[in-house]
Order: structure tokens, then sequence, then C-alpha cells
């Protein structure tokens, strides 16, 4: 009997492993000469820009939908232009300093502030560590989000709530606020996308590559796991 209970909660946990689904969520950059920025923080949300053309594989993340953030991968620009670095509000401490992603469901544009925070990233990028026109990546780890709300990446010299740094990315300046797209359609009809490192709200669609794990609905991974129990104890008999 305690054998047969030891193989149903190893058949169980490894129906819900099975089920969740992992894919990418893709903003491309625009490839416009000049949409480069230093930025202190960037809007996200998975079923924006052009969803559900952004999402791989198709259909993963059918809105709404809960899913664990997994890595941001955003891209350094062709230039030999640096984030700011010095001791100014938001400006990076050194091209050394490791500069981590905080992650937060709300912020006050009147007086620049982030709440509500959900946690930070598991790894840190120091500006040295990056190459033109490459990519590098913040990986995370136990973040919850859901593919129809707005988050905000905020960048950070430490991994917990509060400090706000800033780093150069490539971003999307053009389009339309009405309008889907990857820049200023990115979010249709917010004009606020992001923080520019000089305490300004901007209006650009970031070019970002997020990676995720669907989070199994409990109903569904019961039921999988139920009968192939079932099917399990039927071989057994």
């Amino acid at each position: 009997m305690k054998i047969k209970l030891c193989l149903a909660a190893l058949l169980i946990g490894c129906v819900v492993f099975v089920s969740a689904q992992s894919g990418t969520i893709n903003n491309a950059w625009s490839g416009t000469l000049g949409d480069k920025a230093n930025m202190a923080a960037v809007a996200f949300q998975a079923n924006a820009g052009v969803y559900p053309d952004s999402i791989t594989p198709a259909g993963a993340l059918v809105s709404p939908t809960a899913f664990w953030l997994d890595a941001l991968t955003l891209t350094r620009p062709d230039d030999a232009t640096t984030l700011s670095l010095g001791t100014g509000a938001r400006q990076t401490t050194s091209a050394d300093t490791p500069v981590y992603v905080d992650v937060y469901s709300t912020y006050d544009s009147v007086n620049k502030a982030f709440s509500d925070y959900l946690g930070s990233s598991s790894t840190s990028v120091a500006w040295s560590q990056t190459v033109q026109n490459q990519d590098y990546t913040f990986s995370f780890s136990g973040i919850t989000l859901q593919s129809d709300q707005k988050y905000w990446f905020v960048f950070s010299e430490d991994n917990v709530d509060g400090e706000v740094s800033n780093f150069r990315m490539k971003v999307n300046t053009a389009g339309a606020d009405t309008t889907v797209g990857q820049g200023k359609g990115y979010l249709v009809g917010d004009t606020l996308q992001g923080l520019g490192q000089n305490n300004s709200n901007v209006d650009w669609g970031t070019a970002y590559t997020v990676s995720f794990t669907v989070i199994p609905e409990p109903g569904i991974a019961a039921l999988l796991a139920l009968g192939g129990l079932a099917l399990f104890l039927r071989k057994r008999s």
C-alpha cells in the first residue's frame, strides 16, 4: 500500500511537470537607426504588442493566463555609447556594477515611484560584460505574472525593493498609440511605457524576449494525474 501511495505521488508530480508548457514572448526591434536609449524602467505585458503572434509556441498564453517569469533578454545597441555612469539620480555606479531587474505591478507616474514589489532577478548583468549588438539576459525564479496585466521591469543595483538605476538597450519609438505595433502601439492607448534615465516618462516599446513557463491549472493537472494513476493501478492488478 505504501509503495502504491509513493508511486501515485511520484506520478502526480511527473504529470504536473510535463503539463507545464514553456515558451517565449518576443517584441522585436524595429531596426530603425537611433532606436536605443538609457532606461530606468520598462513596461511589460504578455498580451501586448503584436500578440498572439508574439507568443511561441502559438497558443501557449491564451489570455488571461498565469505564468512563471523565467528570463528577460534585452539587446545592447550597436554603438560605443554607454549607459550613464556616476553618482546622480538613477545612474549606475560603474561599468562593473552588477545590475538586477526588480519587478513591480504599480507605477506612480507623477512621483516617479514604483510599488507592489513582486521580486527581483536571480542573476545580474554588468555593463562591462555586454557586447555591442549582442543580447544580455536576466534570469528569474518563482515570480508569477498574469498575461493580461501590465508590469514594470526596473533596473537596480540590488535585488531587493527600492533602489532604481539604469541600463541601455534597443527600443522602438515609432508608430501610433492607437495602432498595434512594436513602438508606441505596444500598449495601445497607453502612452506610459517607460521611465527614461533622465526621469522622463517615455512612450517607447522596448525590444525584448521574455521566457516563461505556463502554470498548469490545478484541475487539469489533477485529472491527468488521476487518469495516469488509474492506468498504472489497472496494469498492476
